[in-house]
């Protein structure tokens, strides 16, 4: 759990600000009834001395059921002492022998273990302890859950160095475990949550910064490697994630209205084990947590070290297709995990027949999983267009579930810079009786990934299945002799029965480059009835003038059913030392604008043909 990140303010009145950064309060969110009561017996604790200590400290702790935090004091008792820790606690003396219990699992296997994977902690307050602090832990979460651990960063700094508003500091390394509702996981020897927590000090001592997901990430992998699985310890993340599939990888919902906390755990553990199991092993881990970069950009330069020279967008459609199948039987075993068995829930399921224009949405860096079934050898073609804004992976995944050979196949769907794009099975000379359709929204590289504090803002995409065609007949394009500027008109569009479009719910352009990257230049076309065919307004293009290059526009008109692209024929904007009079310009007849030649500027762009676009017969 993540607490808004707070601003930390030094006495030189320069400020370091957390915002998108580490959060100055990191916790875990457990359910209350998760712990395993399997799990065996407590480990013996004979060869630890049961000292009796009377060494009472008070510790000054965060209440994190406020916003902003609130600090208030405990005064701990010592309880147990070892190389590496020393724990205290305000709670009942019948917890000692779970303490001694506590002490023994952290000196002899998580320490260690943690130690010698991640590296050692920081050590401010050079006594080579670690603070283990039990207490109850005000969370006032509710719906079943509970703040089971913390790592406060605040710790990690000197209060002579904060502002008097903000020394709350203890001046040591300390991490925080909650003695109540987390009580039972204590009694039955279920220490994860100092694995957890051990995880994000070290973390904090190489990349004080990292985001969250990468962090919190690393701590589940953490008690994973102490042989606490997260998935089989408690299956309520497993489940959260499985059950929640377009949860955001990199933006995590801690307050958000969806309550999808434990679904941002599960997700982040399943991409690190994927990690490590498809990319060389637990080193790449290590290398995530050791590196200074921060997010995506973190997880790429690891790969880099490593020798994996891939996008990270490439890694996340295998990831996401790796969460639905699980199956490391084909494709070297890209598409499955050997550690874990997952599976993912379907967002809708449909029938491979003919569907009309389908809205859904997706956040950044989540996935949809869609469902079509249908009877083997029927016809199935996919139109997708997203918010031309935003980035989209599709993959199609097809199964042949009843005729020999059985087999699936996965075939990723090629997206257009103007986020469109089209699938055929009978392209692919390929039969189905299930196709699923996964489809992410993600971020360009450099961009945010993430945010520590909202979850992933959700980005529209519709679909239709088998849709109708339409035919877009020739139109023209000018560009105006005065200033740079493009009309497009004279654009007809019609159904296979002949019928000519007056309305449609969507009529648009976007001016591409040659090799199909979008301008950042669209628009909307709209039906002239006086002289009965489809216009824009008039387009600044100046911009373009400055590169030098060749554009085509593309057009897309589609309706519930019907839907159709077509592309213009390459125009070129150029420069010309040619300097005349503007008065021998050319102006539009009858308002409507006809191609001409601009004398200040040769601008090579005449009437062009429009590319008519196959129709598919439903």
């Amino acid at each position: 759990m993540l607490i808004p990140p707070s601003t930390i303010e030094h006495e030189n009145s320069q400020q370091y600000s957390q915002t998108d950064s580490k959060p100055f309060f990191q916790a875990e969110i457990k359910d209350k009834n998760i712990f395993d009561q399997s799990t065996p017996s407590p480990v013996p604790h004979a060869d630890i001395q049961n000292e009796e200590f009377d060494e009472w400290k008070i510790f000054t702790v965060p209440d994190v059921s406020t916003d902003p935090l609130e600090h208030y004091e405990i005064n701990a008792s010592l309880r147990a002492i070892g190389p590496h820790n020393l724990i205290y606690s305000n709670l009942s003396s019948s917890l000692n022998p779970t303490f001694l219990d506590m002490n023994h699992s952290f000196e002899t296997y998580i320490y260690p273990i943690l130690n010698e994977f991640y590296g050692s902690p920081p050590d401010i307050d050079e006594n080579y302890r670690i603070i283990l602090l039990v207490f109850d832990i005000k969370d006032d979460l509710g719906g079943g859950q509970y703040v089971a651990g913390f790592f406060y960063p605040l710790n990690q700094y000197l209060n002579k160095d904060l502002s008097p508003s903000q020394r709350y500091s203890n001046e040591a390394e300390i991490l925080c475990i909650d003695g109540k509702e987390g009580y039972q996981n204590l009694v039955y020897g279920n220490f994860e949550t100092l694995a957890h927590e051990l995880q994000h000090l070290i973390h904090f001592g190489h990349d004080n910064d990292e985001n969250i997901w990468l962090d919190e990430g690393a701590s589940m992998f953490a008690e994973y490697l102490i042989g606490k699985d997260p998935f089989s310890t408690s299956t309520t993340y497993k489940s959260a994630f499985s059950s929640n599939p377009d949860v955001s990888l990199t933006y995590w919902d801690y307050y958000g209205s969806e309550n999808l906390v434990l679904a941002n755990y599960g997700a982040s553990y399943a991409f690190y084990l994927y990690l490590a199991e498809q990319y060389g092993g637990s080193q790449i881990i290590q290398k995530i947590v050791t590196r200074p970069e921060n997010g995506i950009d973190s997880v790429l330069q690891a790969l880099k070290s490593e020798g994996y020279l891939v996008k990270f967008k490439e890694v996340f459609r295998n990831w996401t297709i790796a969460n639905f199948l699980d199956d490391t039987s084909f494709a070297n075993g890209t598409y499955g995990y050997y550690n874990i068995s997952l599976s993912m829930s379907i967002e809708d399921s449909y029938f491979a027949s003919a569907l009309p224009r389908t809205e859904n949405s997706v956040p950044y860096w989540g996935t949809d999983y869609i469902r079509f079934t249908s009877r083997m050898g029927q016809p199935f073609f996919l139109e997708f267009q997203g918010e031309q804004k935003s980035k989209f992976l599709v993959t199609a995944i097809l199964t042949n579930n009843t005729t020999p050979p059985l087999n699936t196949i996965v075939i990723p769907v090629d997206i257009s810079p103007d986020s469109f794009g089209n699938f055929s099975i009978e392209d692919h000379d390929v039969s189905a009786d299930e196709i699923i359709l996964t489809i992410s929204s993600y971020t360009s590289i450099g961009s945010n990934d993430h945010s520590d504090e909202d979850p992933g803002p959700a980005q529209n995409y519709w679909f239709m299945i088998n849709p109708m065609g339409v035919i877009i007949s020739s139109g023209e394009l000018s560009i105006s002799l005065k200033g740079l500027s493009l009309q497009l008109y004279d654009i007809k569009v019609s159904d296979q029965k002949g019928y000519y479009w007056e309305e449609a719910d969507g009529a648009t352009y976007t001016i591409l480059t040659d090799s199909g990257n979008s301008t950042g230049i669209s628009g909307n076309l709209t039906y002239n009835s006086e002289v009965n065919f489809w216009t824009s307004e008039s387009i600044d293009i100046s911009s373009l003038a400055e590169e030098n290059s060749s554009y085509q526009v593309k057009y897309h008109f589609f309706n519930s059913t019907h839907s159709g692209c077509a592309f213009s024929e390459l125009f070129t904007v150029e420069y010309s030392n040619l300097s005349q009079s503007s008065s021998e310009s050319t102006s539009p007849k009858n308002g409507i604008p006809i191609p001409g030649f601009m004398l200040v500027m040769t601008i090579l762009a005449i009437t062009l043909l429009i590319r008519n676009r196959q129709s598919k017969s439903p």
